[in-house]
């Protein structure tokens, strides 16, 4: 880049409003040209006023939210990357554990079949391994379209939902073959020439008794595995073993989950369903949450002068929260006001002075209840407020009580998985990220604990 930058993609680069080739393009030009480079310290300045200048070129941080997706992972693992991609993956591995162990456990997988498959054909003639060959080729096309992928899975839930069928049908049969056989007549029944035929079905009392008498054959609890009786007793095998630390949590084939005996019924059931899912669904508080208008900010600039930074769109535990925003340059004073969610006021501070960008109201907060909160700064004796009228409500929900009591019951279970399904339901969505990170790092190698952090992710990235 030759020309100098113009100050609308300074001001749009500072926030990253920008796609990713620009800001790495932007970035690489600031670093050899001292006149854009002074233009960014300025409008940076301009947005922060007087506090300490703090910014970095650096690659690892502008790329520290790129993560790697599922899709980068099958092209990661067959080197099939364009060089501009990958160096930006790379840059992303260096500061981000999560990507770094994802990529980790899908390379050993990946290699982990290819060992297998190598094992397996060793004894097969030459066609059969080129036949093989053909066979892990179409594999690996399924890999780069996700949509023939998609059909292949498709086929085989359905082949194995077939195999299912005839399981459960073997199994009926076996169970029946196991119980007490019924009482027939021991002798077979003579007819003519001394001939003999087989004893007949019927059921027959022992020891003449009258057919109304009811026998009481002798049942046993479970049969031993013996010559006479080989086949062992069934039972449901877990489709789902989390190591928890302090447990080890099983989802069963029966949908029942066992190692969650001190948890109540209702967040049992709510973990089972996650497990069975492999996902979080989005809480129905972020419905209540999404931007709308709001009456105060009815005054001032449409857009947002200044970014507030926290408590907004999201659930939070404390009811007496520390607002927190940007400085306004030339701001001389701020005033903060947070509504219900009938636009009354709730909560008002006196006027801050222009070196403060925090407050934290005297009064808590009600539980239960959703607030959105403006601030007015003061510049040259005009106010000037943001949110603007255009610009999105800053909204939040403080946790109800029953919540904050039920909360404080499952925190004594320790339980990484219970908690992050508990956050997740009630909106703390940060603090559920969280504890399925944990549950990840416990289970390196389970999907399924992925899956759950990778979803739970993705509607925490929704609400930004």
């Amino acid at each position: 880049m030759t020309e100098h930058i113009s100050t609308s993609r300074i001001k749009h680069f500072c926030v990253r409003a920008l796609p990713v080739e620009e800001l790495a393009t932007i970035a690489g030009h600031l670093g050899t040209c001292s006149t854009c480079l002074k233009q960014l310290t300025k409008t940076l300045r301009s947005r922060r006023g007087s506090a300490p200048l703090k910014f970095t070129l650096a690659p690892e941080f502008w790329f520290r939210h790129e993560h790697v997706d599922n899709e980068q992972l099958v092209s990661l693992a067959d080197n099939t990357l364009d060089p501009t991609e990958r160096e930006i993956i790379d840059i992303h591995l260096k500061v981000c554990g999560s990507c770094r162990e994802d990529v980790r456990s899908f390379i050993a997988f990946r290699q982990k079949i290819e060992t297998e498959l190598r094992v397996r054909n060793e004894p097969r003639t030459q066609n059969a391994l080129h036949g093989q060959a053909r066979h892990w080729n179409w594999w690996q096309g399924l890999g780069r379209k996700p949509v023939y992928a998609f059909a292949a899975v498709i086929l085989i839930a359905i082949a194995l939902a077939i195999a299912l069928m005839v399981f459960r049908n073997r199994t009926s049969v076996f169970e029946a073959w196991k119980g007490p056989p019924p009482q027939t007549s021991p002798k077979p029944s003579p007819r003519g020439n001394g001939a003999e035929t087989a004893a007949s079905p019927t059921t027959t009392p022992p020891n003449n008794e009258s057919a109304s008498t009811s026998p009481k054959p002798t049942i046993e609890p479970s049969p031993k595995r013996t010559i006479e009786n080989p086949a062992p007793q069934i039972e449901n095998s877990a489709v789902v073993a989390l190591n928890d630390g302090r447990s080890t949590i099983t989802l069963n084939k029966d949908g029942t989950v066992t190692g969650l005996d001190d948890v109540p019924p209702e967040t049992k059931r709510d973990v089972a369903t996650a497990l069975v899912a492999e996902k979080i669904e989005p809480p129905a508080v972020l419905n209540s949450l999404a931007p709308e208008s709001t009456t105060l900010r009815g005054i001032g600039n449409k857009g947002a002068p200044f970014t507030l930074v926290s408590p907004g769109r999201t659930v939070i535990i404390e009811n007496s929260p520390v607002f927190k925003w940007e400085q306004l340059s030339g701001a001389s004073a701020y005033r903060v006001y947070v509504l219900d969610s009938r636009g009354r006021q709730a909560a008002k501070s006196e006027d801050l002075s222009s070196a403060i960008n925090e407050w934290k109201p005297s009064a808590p907060l009600d539980r239960g209840n959703i607030y959105s909160w403006v601030v007015i700064a003061v510049v040259d004796g005009k106010e000037i407020v943001s949110p603007g009228a255009a610009a999105p409500a800053m909204k939040f929900q403080v946790l109800s009580a029953d919540d904050l009591q039920k909360l404080d019951q499952l925190k004594l279970t320790r339980s990484h998985l219970v908690l992050g399904v508990f956050y997740a339901k009630v909106g703390l969505l940060g603090e559920a990220e969280r504890e399925f990170q944990e549950l990840a790092s416990l289970n390196p190698d389970d999907k399924v604990a992925k899956k759950l952090l990778r979803s739970v992710r993705l509607v925490r990235g929704a609400t930004r």
